[in-house]
């Protein structure tokens, strides 16, 4: 029993940490701090 409370609290550890990666990298691609590959219109290749 003790394995699988150990287990639950990693995998809830882990998915926090995934969630706030994604959340990082949505809360970047709406104010613009992404790059879509062309680098003529993008200021930061520059």
């Amino acid at each position: 029993m003790e394995a699988l409370i150990g287990n639950g609290i990693v995998l809830l550890a882990l998915a926090a940490v995934v969630g706030l990666a994604v959340r990082s990298l949505w809360k970047s691609r709406k104010a613009g701090g992404h790059c879509n590959g062309d680098c003529g219109k993008c200021r930061h290749c520059k």
